[in-house]
C-alpha cells in the first residue's frame, strides 16, 4: 500500500506531539529500549500498532519494518526503512511510537476474565460501582475529560492502599482536550501540583498516565495503553458537546440553536493561537476553539462501551441527560427527528420511564427496565459499517455526590449552582 506524503507528514507530526505533550514519559521511555527489554518492547509495540487507528498504509509499513527476528531487539530493525517513515533513528523512533501508542514500561494487562454477567451482578449489589476495581480481576480506569484531576486523586486515595495490600496494581489513565500549558480555567484544567503528585507518587503499584491536548474521539491519536479498562468514566459530560445528537437534529439546526441560546460566536486567531469568541451580554468571551464542537451522546456512549467493561457518567446536567436517555430508551418515539428537547416536551417523547425518573429524590436510584440493544456505532470504521451494540444494565441516580463514591470537581461544587437542576449519575454495563 503506497504512502502519501501528506500521510507521512501527519504521522511524523503526531510522533513529535507525543513527546512534546509528555516530556516526563519521554525521559522514562529510555528504559523501554534497554537491551534487556527491547525485544519485549518491540513485540508489545507491534500489538499496539496492529490494533491502532493509524492510517492503514502507515500501520502496514510499521508492521513490516518491525517484523524482524524478535530475539534481536532493535538490531533486527532496518534503520533506513524506519527513518524513512518516522524521520528518526531506530531508538528514538521506537520511543516516540511507544509514547504515541501508549506502550509503557509495564506490560499491557491481559483481557479480563471477569464476564459482563459477573460485572452486572457486582454493581447491582454495591452502592459504589467503583468498588468493581477491588473485585474484578483487573484494576484499571480511564477518565475521559479529566479536568483538574480531583477525581483521579480521590480514586488513588480510596483504592490504591487496598489494592497494594492485595499485591495488585492500579492502572489510572486520564485524558483531556485542554493542554495544561495553556490558560483557560482552573476548574476544568489539569492542576499542575496535582498532576505532579500523581506522576511522582511513591507507590510502584500506581500506573498513572495523563494525556493533555488530546481529543478522545480522534482515534488515530488515541493512546492504546489498554484495549479495554475495568471502568471507563466521563465526569460532567460537556454541554453543548453532548447536549445535541447530530444524527437526530442536523448540524445546521444545532449551529442555529447555539447562536440563539449562547450568542453569536466565531473562531479567530489571537497571538497565533486559534480560539472561540462568544458574544454574550454585549461582551466577547474567549474559549478553546472546540468549545462548541458537537459530537452528541452516540459518540460518547460508543467510546465508553468500547473502552470500559463498566461505564460511568457522573454529574450529568439535565440537557445532556435528555439526549443520553433518548439513545438508551428502546422506543423510537424517544428519538424524534428535528426536535430539540425542552422541559415542556420531554415527557411527551419519553413517556412513563421519564416520569418515573423525575420522581426520584436526590440520592435515590432506579434501573431502566428496558434498554435499547441496537445503538448504532458511530466511531472509526464502524461509522460506515452499520455496527450496533447495547447495554445489559443501566442504573440511574439523581444527584452529584454520593457517600463513598469518588467524584470530580464539578460534582463537588454542583450544590453551589443554584440555577441548575439536580444532575444525574449513570452506571452502564455493556452487553459485550
Amino acid at each position: 500500500m503506497p504512502l502519501d506524503d501528506k500521510v507521512v507528514t501527519d504521522f511524523r507530526r503526531r510522533l513529535r506531539e507525543a513527546v512534546e505533550n509528555d516530556r516526563e514519559a519521554w525521559m522514562a521511555s529510555r528504559r523501554l529500549v534497554a537491551p534487556a527489554v527491547a525485544s519485549d518492547t518491540v513485540a508489545r509495540l507491534r500489538v499496539a500498532i496492529a490494533g491502532s487507528a493509524l492510517d492503514p498504509a502507515v500501520r502496514q509499513k510499521l508492521l513490516l519494518v518491525l517484523s524482524g527476528d524478535k530475539a534481536a531487539g532493535l538490531k533486527a530493525i532496518p534503520p533506513d526503512a524506519l527513518r524513512g517513515l518516522t524521520g528518526l533513528n531506530p531508538t528514538k523512533a521506537i520511543r516516540n511510537l511507544c509514547l504515541l501508542l501508549g506502550v509503557g514500561s509495564e506490560p499491557v494487562e491481559p483481557g479480563s476474565a471477569t464476564s459482563q454477567v459477573d460485572i452486572e451482578a457486582a454493581v447491582q449489589n454495591r452502592d459504589n460501582p467503583f468498588d468493581l476495581l477491588l473485585q474484578a480481576d483487573g484494576a484499571s480506569l480511564a477518565d475521559f475529560g479529566a479536568g483538574d484531576l480531583t477525581f483521579e486523586e480521590r480514586v488513588v486515595e480510596q483504592y490504591l492502599a487496598p489494592l497494594e495490600s492485595a499485591g495488585r496494581a492500579l492502572t489510572l489513565h486520564a485524558l483531556d482536550r485542554l493542554d495544561p500549558r495553556e490558560k483557560f480555567g482552573g476548574l476544568v484544567q489539569a492542576d499542575r501540583d496535582r498532576l505532579e503528585r500523581l506522576q511522582h507518587h511513591a507507590s510502584p503499584r500506581l500506573r498513572f498516565r495523563f494525556w493533555g491536548n488530546l481529543d478522545m474521539f480522534d482515534l488515530s491519536r488515541w493512546p492504546t495503553g489498554l484495549s479495554r479498562y475495568t471502568v471507563a468514566v466521563c465526569q460532567s459530560p460537556a454541554s453543548p458537546t453532548f447536549a445535541y445528537e447530530p444524527s437526530r437534529l442536523g448540524m445546521p439546526a444545532i449551529q442555529a440553536r447555539l447562536r440563539a441560546t449562547k450568542g453569536e460566536f466565531r473562531r479567530v486567531r489571537i497571538n497565533g493561537r486559534e480560539v472561540l469568541k462568544v458574544l454574550s451580554g454585549g461582551e466577547w468571551f474567549t474559549f478553546p476553539p472546540w468549545k462548541f464542537d458537537v459530537y452528541g451522546p452516540l459518540a460518547l456512549l460508543d467510546l465508553l462501551s468500547r473502552r470500559g467493561r463498566l461505564c460511568i457518567l457522573g454529574a450529568v446536567d439535565m440537557e445532556v441527560f435528555w439526549e443520553i436517555l433518548s439513545q438508551l430508551l428502546p422506543d423510537e418515539a424517544a428519538r424524534p427527528q428535528g426536535v430539540f428537547f425542552t422541559e415542556d416536551n420531554v415527557g411527551r417523547y419519553f413517556g412513563p420511564p421519564y416520569r418515573h425518573l423525575l420522581q426520584l429524590a436526590v440520592g435515590e436510584r432506579t434501573v431502566l427496565p428496558d434498554v435499547r440493544q441496537d445503538i448504532p456505532r458511530v466511531l472509526g470504521a464502524d461509522r460506515q459499517g452499520g455496527g450496533t451494540y447495547g447495554f445489559r444494565y443501566v442504573e440511574v441516580r439523581r444527584g452529584a455526590v454520593f457517600p463513598g463514591v469518588p467524584a470530580g470537581r464539578t460534582a463537588l461544587v454542583f450544590d453551589q449552582m443554584t440555577r441548575e437542576a439536580a444532575p444525574w449519575f449513570l452506571t452502564l454495563v455493556p452487553a459485550g
